[in-house]
């Protein structure tokens, strides 16, 4: 197995290093990177056909000389959740632009949460099924696109108690009834870490080969926080016993990233302790 970590398109982050950004997370002890496109007022969206393309294989030809994989991507996300029925073709005109970038970057995987129409408590209001019913259709039509570029959609489980599609179990569902080769599973540890009868390793478990990347983090147990391994309720030693159980081969990717507004020297030292720590889960 090896390692990953989530790269920001922001200055404060990796960013810093400018063209040597990926030859520092080399450095730092990573294998691969999760290329995040999830803030869609980026100037990515916004830039015409020939200089995405320009941009995109720049990117790609300074991991590949730092022999750092992109091995994943991070679609579009909103918070506040605004997907609405006015705002879906928006949010697939999106939701493509960024599967095509994640094809141009030589990536095969791309992680996306459903889509949330009636917010992130559809099971108070009672409209699980026209949730399910939405995602069904974008997903599948999303799907196009994924083939021509060569891309496998990964849906992420969140961390909303009150949300139909929130669940590792409810993910595989969704994922079983679509039953399609470029239709896949993220396991976020930290989101399923949210709800307290459920187990990082049993969820491992129970998705098994639907699993083909990972956002690894930590959490006391009652929000989202994206804490490291070891610093909040997860059993890793559990997980790691999970993931030999299953055959896991791939990249365990960090969704941590030091603070922006950390000095360089801090932000490196933090980066290479991340490192560490996510060797320390390999089986």
């Amino acid at each position: 197995m090896k390692i990953g970590i989530s790269v920001k398109m922001r200055k404060g982050g990796f960013d810093r290093f400018d063209s040597e950004k990926y030859n520092k997370i080399k450095s730092f002890g990573f294998d691969c990177v999760d290329f995040d496109m999830c803030n869609t007022d980026n100037q990515l969206y916004s830039l015409s056909d020939k200089d995405f393309e320009a941009y995109l294989n720049n990117e790609k030809e300074l991991a590949q000389k730092a022999g750092v994989e992109i091995h994943q991507t991070h679609g579009p996300w909103r918070w506040p959740v605004n997907d609405g029925e006015s705002e879906l073709t928006e949010r697939m005109e999106k939701m493509e632009k960024s599967i095509r970038a994640t094809g141009l970057l030589g990536c095969k995987y791309w992680v996306i949460h459903p889509i949330m129409p009636y917010g992130i408590e559809d099971v108070k209001s009672g409209n699980q099924a026209e949730t399910w019913a939405m995602n069904l259709a974008f997903m599948k039509e999303l799907l196009h696109t994924a083939k021509e570029c060569g891309v496998t959609i990964c849906v992420e489980n969140t961390p909303f108690p009150d949300f139909s599609l929130a669940t590792p179990q409810q993910i595989l569902k969704l994922v079983e009834e679509i039953n399609d080769d470029n239709f896949k599973i993220c396991l976020d540890t930290g989101h399923v870490a949210v709800f307290s009868d459920l187990s990082v390793g049993d969820e491992v478990r129970r998705l098994a080969d639907k699993i083909k990347v990972f956002h690894v983090h930590d959490n006391g147990g009652k929000k989202d926080e994206h804490l490291p391994p070891h610093e909040g309720v997860i059993d890793w030693q559990d997980f790691s016993a999970a993931l030999k159980e299953i055959g896991f081969d791939g990249v365990l990717s960090l969704e941590i990233v030091p603070k922006e507004s950390l000095p360089t020297d801090e932000f490196e030292r933090q980066s290479i302790a991340l490192a560490q720590t996510a060797h320390s889960l390999l089986v």
